[in-house]
């Protein structure tokens, strides 16, 4: 017998009710994603990651143009959308319990964005910014980790959650995210870390520093989207080297030895 799709619904809807202040937050997340039918990440219509239209209207808000802001000393940051319309729409929607999965088709578009523009960097290894506990209680799934892929790896670990950053002013979310991530170890020289959403590079620039003293000479932290607000995103530093046609100039690229 086949179930109505209302009935799917309001079983996974109440399984993760239930279930939200559970240890095992992330397995539940999981089952619901098998669940509930893949849909488009921004407009909900049948489908996998971004919808036809949605995917059009993504096309207007890339990054292609930007070169890499530094977000500190030996840090640089490159997103592949503006954090608007549809791309905001989709992220707000991943972090939603059943619907991570589309997370994984957003990753697809992220490296598709991104990795003509990183050159060689673009073989460096792989890490995320990770979530604290707390907060991957609440959502059930890591979306910087769906959003790197497979081959990621975890190299830093979230000691304190800073709260919530929509509620604080430009200059303290800055400040706010300093001394939450330590490494889990030695680090490579080369990393690339993967973050959602960057706003003022608060977070990427506390997680990346914690690299840095790890053994990271060079960390690009790369997003899926970057506010356009300038008066919260760092502005491209004019000595950053960078080719728009061959990505990062040769020295950000390491030479292994």
């Amino acid at each position: 017998m086949r179930w109505p799709r209302w009935v799917i619904h309001s079983v996974a809807a109440v399984v993760w009710r239930r279930a939200a202040r559970s240890a095992h937050t992330t397995r539940v997340s999981a089952l619901l994603d098998l669940l509930v039918p893949e849909r488009c990440a921004a407009c909900r219509r049948p489908g996998r990651g971004l919808c036809g239209p949605c995917l059009h209207a993504a096309t207007g808000l890339r990054l292609t143009e930007g070169a890499p802001v530094r977000l500190g000393p030996g840090v640089l940051g490159l997103s592949a959308f503006a954090y608007d319309g549809v791309v905001a729409r989709a992220i707000r929607n991943v972090k939603t319990p059943g619907r991570h999965a589309a997370a994984v088709w957003l990753g697809a578009l992220l490296w598709a964005e991104l990795l003509p523009r990183l050159g060689v960097v673009a073989s460096w290894p792989r890490t995320w910014v990770p979530s604290g506990r707390a907060r991957l209680r609440e959502r059930g799934a890591e979306i910087p980790r769906l959003l790197a892929g497979d081959g990621a790896l975890p190299m830093v670990r979230r000691v304190r959650q800073a709260g919530d950053q929509k509620r604080r002013s430009a200059r303290e979310r800055m400040r706010a995210p300093i001394g939450d991530f330590v490494a889990l170890g030695p680090v490579p020289r080369g990393v690339v870390m993967v973050d959602d959403v960057r706003t003022t590079g608060a977070t990427a620039r506390a997680a990346a520093a914690a690299l840095r003293r790890a053994g990271a000479a060079r960390v690009v932290a790369v997003s899926l989207a970057a506010v356009r607000d300038p008066d919260t995103i760092n502005p491209p530093s004019p000595w950053e080297p960078y080719d728009p046609y061959n990505g990062l100039a040769k020295n950000w690229q390491l030479h292994y030895g």
